[in-house]
């Protein structure tokens, strides 16, 4: 299966160009195409399939200790760490669920299938169980997608859905257990568009919160983002990205904000946060692409980056009154979150594992994963 993966990837990253990745939106924003969704459908099989190279951060505790990843995590032993098998895991739920036609449909089930068994999700928490001072492993980051995984699953009218959530039901209230802990007791955190990021995890255990009606987890979290981000103001989008970041570290908070205030208060906490996107000559320097040559190594979390903003970009406008911004700045915006799709796809699909292994669900996040 993995070879064949890696074969039709290959000739999919040979054939497909950027045009037939998308479509249009009415305001001429890009939205993912069948195409784009086979493609990226591809991408995220052939890593989600892949135990190696693998990013190790299992502690050997004794002599010949030496399990493998698929030992120890065997639903989430792909795409070369952890955290990169569950966001590729939620990309192909996505993909199936909005292209329900699609031509790898039988594949991503099968897949989907034997990641989300009950063995294999008792063996994932086994290793939380086993670790208890792992209880912090992959957190906020990698947790936070696997509360996205649970929350996508969760509003999917899907049979085998259904079955595999509450097969994943022991780990993902684990991961909510952990979040209501940890953001109940800290009192302070950074802007940060990394690993460390607490507007994501905030941001998917608030989803998380609603779905599952999980009243004590919703009140910690809208909390804590108020007493983090509610007096925040002038985000540094212009100094943006911070080294090698590969999320914005901004735009991440706005994102959350919105699922956090009523229309009203968003669009004055916004304007006060971030009050450069809503004039159009003062938004193009705010949206700038910071550019590579190489597209490579920590150079492609610019891509990352990009990809992210589109996501955060889409999400605030679907928050935003119709018609709120002016048509100038609306054309800044959306020229500003095509450009960067088209400079991250650049470097996608070309055969570097480094990239493909998390880059196709960043794309796949961007044009349909925004709630």
């Amino acid at each position: 299966m993995l070879k064949f993966y890696s074969v039709l990837g290959a000739i999919f990253s040979a054939t497909m160009c950027f045009a037939q990745l998308v479509s249009f939106t009415q305001d001429g924003r890009y939205t993912l195409s069948s195409e784009g969704a086979s493609y990226f459908a591809n991408l995220s099989l052939d890593c989600t399939t892949k135990p190696a190279p693998h990013y190790y951060y299992n502690v050997l505790r004794q002599p010949g200790d030496t399990k493998t990843p698929t030992d120890i995590w065997p639903a989430f032993y792909g795409c070369y760490d952890w955290h990169s098998a569950v966001h590729n895991h939620w990309a192909l739920i996505k993909l199936l669920k909005t292209f329900p036609d699609i031509q790898e449909a039988a594949a991503i089930r099968a897949k989907l299938e034997e990641s989300f068994s009950q063995e294999n999700i008792q063996q994932e928490v086994r290793y939380f169980e086993n670790n208890r001072e792992q209880f912090v492993f992959e957190f906020p980051y990698g947790q936070g997608w696997l509360l996205k995984v649970a929350d996508e699953l969760a509003r999917w009218n899907d049979v085998d859905a259904a079955r595999w959530l509450q097969n994943l039901g022991p780990l993902h209230r684990l991961c909510a257990a952990v979040a209501q802990v940890v953001w109940k007791d800290v009192k302070e955190v950074k802007l940060s568009g990394s690993h460390d990021a607490t507007s994501l995890n905030l941001s998917f255990a608030i989803d998380y919160a609603r779905t599952f009606g999980d009243e004590d987890l919703l009140k910690v979290t809208l909390k804590a983002s108020k007493r983090y981000f509610g007096k925040m103001t002038a985000a540094p989008l212009r100094r943006e990205p911070f080294d090698y970041d590969f999320m914005s570290a901004s735009l991440l908070v706005t994102d959350l904000m919105r699922k956090v205030y009523t229309q009203e208060e968003y669009l004055k906490w916004v304007k006060g946060f971030a009050p450069g996107l809503f004039n159009a000559e003062s938004a193009i320097k705010d949206l700038h692409i910071k550019r590579s040559e190489k597209h490579d190594g920590y150079e492609s979390h610019w891509d990352g980056y990009h990809l992210n903003r589109i996501w955060c970009l889409n999400g605030m406008l679907k928050s935003l009154p119709q018609d709120y911004l002016n048509p100038a700045t609306k054309e800044v915006w959306v020229k500003s979150m095509n450009d960067m799709w088209d400079y991250a796809q650049e470097s996608i699909g070309k055969g570097n594992y480094d990239i493909d292994h998390w880059l196709s669900s960043f794309s796949v996040f961007a044009l349909i994963g925004y709630e």
